[in-house]
C-alpha cells in the first residue's frame, strides 16, 4: 500500500470512528491511532487471504 493510499484509509477510518462516537471533540489523536490500528488488522487479514489461497 503506499503512503498517500495509507493515509487516505486512515483518514476515512478516524472519521468513521468519530462519526460513530457521536463526533466528539478533542479527541483526534485518539481516533488517528484506532484508525492505524484497524488499518494494520485489516492489511494483515488481507495478506492471510492472500496467503491461504
Amino acid at each position: 500500500m503506499q503512503e498517500q493510499e495509507r493515509r487516505e484509509r486512515i483518514e476515512e477510518l478516524a472519521r468513521q470512528i468519530w462519526e460513530a462516537e457521536g463526533r466528539p471533540d478533542g479527541q483526534g489523536v485518539r481516533h488517528w491511532l484506532m484508525a492505524e490500528r484497524l488499518l494494520q488488522a485489516e492489511l494483515q487479514a488481507a495478506a492471510g487471504k492472500e496467503g491461504g489461497q
